[in-house]
């Protein structure tokens, strides 16, 4: 029967079997482009967490560039109000040696004291302008693109 369709010029039928693998060839080559389009999107998200990884970690580092510097600039401060307090410390103990009358240590500790306290608060107010300096810089580096 195949021969009288060959020679009438009509196709011959498909079998079921040939079918069957067309079928399977159609659903192999559906799923090859499906998994072809996952792998594709796979490798573009990872790209993505690659790169937002890398800016993460160029943030993360700018920001601890500036957090370094500001503790280095915290400890000059606070290396240098114990070196004036050490100073006047002994200025004072020098001037106690020398005081004549009670009186004269009374103005020699209240001196001290006052002036104490004025270096305290100078040494508070350098600081918290040198932490707000450096939050800014690190709110600043954190709005830069990178």
């Amino acid at each position: 029967m195949a021969e009288e369709n060959s020679k009438s010029g009509t196709p011959p039928r498909p079998t079921a079997t040939g079918q069957a693998e067309q079928s399977l060839r159609q659903g192999a080559d559906q799923l090859r482009n499906q998994m072809t389009d996952v792998a594709g999107m796979s490798a573009k998200v990872s790209q993505e967490l690659i790169q937002r990884s890398g800016q993460n970690f160029e943030m993360m580092k700018r920001i601890a560039e500036t957090m370094t510097s500001g503790a280095r600039s915290a400890a000059s401060e606070c290396a240098e109000y114990a070196k004036h307090s050490a100073k006047r410390q002994t200025e004072m103990m020098q001037q106690l040696a020398s005081a004549r009358s009670p009186n004269d240590v009374l103005d020699i500790q209240n001196r001290y004291l006052q002036d104490n306290l004025k270096e305290l608060l100078t040494f508070s107010e350098r600081l918290s302008q040198l932490s707000a300096d450096k939050a800014r810089e690190a709110s600043e580096k954190i709005d830069q693109k990178p």
